[in-house]
């Protein structure tokens, strides 16, 4: 150095030199994004750019903060930050990449906003990815798309983007919920022929697409292939197949495979359990139902509305009212929220055993606690009071329905119809049927002709009823399990 030259401090020289402080180190990243989580919801864009100026945010860090984002599921910071990193001047550019985590961050909570993501890459002519895609398909299936889903995964072999096994197994989860087994076969086939490993998630998804077209043969022999293959079958996998062996009138053999899964020391969850009590209400084996409920309180697992629910229409097919009511007592102290389901099951146990009184009762309860009423509980309550011979009751039933504009379909005027002629009341039941021919656009009086005809058609129209009946709990009943099934086996794939 030239002696000359003044000396200059290292302080000063420090201080000469400095720059805005670099986001890129990591404490400094973290700091940032625990702030960025705190911003109020009403914070736009240039609030944000300010923010975020003293930092001098790079590639990398960018990448860094989604990262962050998505693994916490922030989706609306994340979406705000792809709003400031599209303004004029940013430091920071966009890529299929970051698209991909901004995606993903929404994909849980706001799917909707995951598919406009994509939108915006294909006007911005930002190549996509077999990542894109397979984010995209989950959002598909979230909204309740599963068209959607499939339409993306042909879209993207025909893009040629080579599909890989999470692809094949959203696709065929979609398949389930399109109940299109035989597409879930050809998938499951083309993953073979591209030489794709084919998972736990893989055989489940498939499993479950073939129990939903009732194919329970190849449900079953794609269950017991597992073990040939050496592929391990998971909570999952017995939670659909319990539910493919009730669902296809097999509920002796759904039980047993929950017997099997404790010989194979794995422990089942509530959904498991779920599936074996509704396989118990199948087969009316109420009694059976009862332990399984106790055995999971043994083991630590809490009974939900579905459990309760399962075990109530187990009680009602079983003719077991008091103990279907003892459940419903047994929610309120367990805390565990009642729903138009399960009420509708335990009025229907009590109208079996001609018990309309307490029928009315858990009605009226349902209105206190602001349970929605529908027009299967209405109808639970009219048949019992058909069976109590209350037929003033059964007229008045049918009248709140009209009132609260709940609909009122052909097994409730059977109903009401059925409650008046057994009490003698025939002009009363004449007077119903006309109205259920005025509604269907009919000249007739329906079962039994006129107000003559009394008891003449009840027999048949009782069989008819019965059916019907059965129908509606086989529907509340499937729907339920089917919808438990659907977010467990998205959860897994996730």
């Amino acid at each position: 150095m030239n002696a000359n030259q003044p000396r200059t401090s290292k302080s000063s020289r420090s201080s000469s030199s400095a720059e805005p402080p670099a986001a890129g180190k990591p404490r400094r990243l973290r700091a940032l994004a625990s702030d960025l989580q705190k911003i109020p919801a009403s914070t736009d864009v240039t609030a944000l750019g300010e923010m975020l100026a003293p930092y001098n945010l790079v590639q990398n860090n960018f990448t860094t903060l989604l990262h962050t984002f998505k693994k916490r599921q922030k989706w609306r910071v994340a979406s705000l930050l792809a709003d400031w990193a599209e303004t004029p001047g940013c430091s920071v550019r966009l890529t299929a990449t970051h698209y991909n985590l901004l995606m993903a961050a929404c994909v849980k909570r706001a799917p909707k906003r995951a598919l406009q993501m994509l939108a915006r890459m294909r006007v911005l002519g930002i190549s996509t990815n077999v990542v894109t895609h397979n984010t995209a398909m989950s959002a598909a299936l979230a909204l309740d798309d599963p068209r959607g889903a499939l339409k993306m995964f042909e879209e993207m072999r025909s893009l040629g983007i080579a599909p890989t096994t999470i692809s094949y197994n959203t696709a065929i989860s979609a398949c389930a919920r399109c109940v299109d087994g035989e597409l879930a076969l050809s998938l499951f086939r083309d993953m073979e022929a591209s030489g794709l490993e084919r998972n736990t998630v893989t055989y489940t998804g498939l499993i479950h697409a073939c129990a939903e077209s009732m194919q329970l043969d190849k449900a079953m022999a794609l269950f017991t292939y597992m073990d040939v293959v050496g592929i391990e079958r998971n909570l999952v996998t017995y939670s659909v197949a319990i539910n493919a062996c009730t669902r296809n009138g097999q509920w002796e053999l759904g039980l047993q495979l929950l017997h099997e899964m404790a010989r194979k020391g794995i422990q089942p969850d509530t959904v498991v359990f779920n599936a074996a009590i509704t396989a118990c209400e199948k087969g009316h084996a109420w009694d059976t139902a009862l332990r399984l409920m106790a055995q999971m309180r043994q083991m630590g697992l809490k009974p939900t509305a579905v459990t309760y629910g399962a075990a109530i229409s187990a009680c009602q097919k079983g003719k077991q009212w008091q103990k279907a009511l003892a459940l419903l007592a047994q929610m309120s102290e367990e805390k565990v929220k009642p729903n138009t389901i399960v009420y509708s099951a335990a009025i229907s146990a009590c109208g079996a055993a001609g018990e309309w009184e307490a029928a009315l009762g858990l009605l009226q309860q349902m209105d206190t606690l602001r349970i929605p009423r529908n027009t299967i509980c209405y109808n639970a309550a009219i048949q019992a009071c058909a069976n109590g011979l209350a037929w003033q009751h059964a007229l008045s039933l049918f009248d709140s329905m009209k009132a609260e504009g709940v609909e009122r379909d052909r097994v409730t005027h059977n109903a009401v119809v059925r409650a008046c002629e057994r009490a003698g009341r025939y002009q009363e039941a004449f007077d119903v049927r006309m109205k259920a021919a005025a509604l269907n656009g009919g000249a007739g009086g329906g079962a039994g002709g006129g107000a003559g005809g009394g008891a003449g058609g009840s027999d048949a129209m009782e069989e008819e009823e019965e059916e019907e009946e059965e129908d509606e709990d086989e529907e509340w009943h499937s729907s339920n399990a089917a919808a438990d099934d659907g977010r467990q086996l998205l959860r897994d794939q996730r």
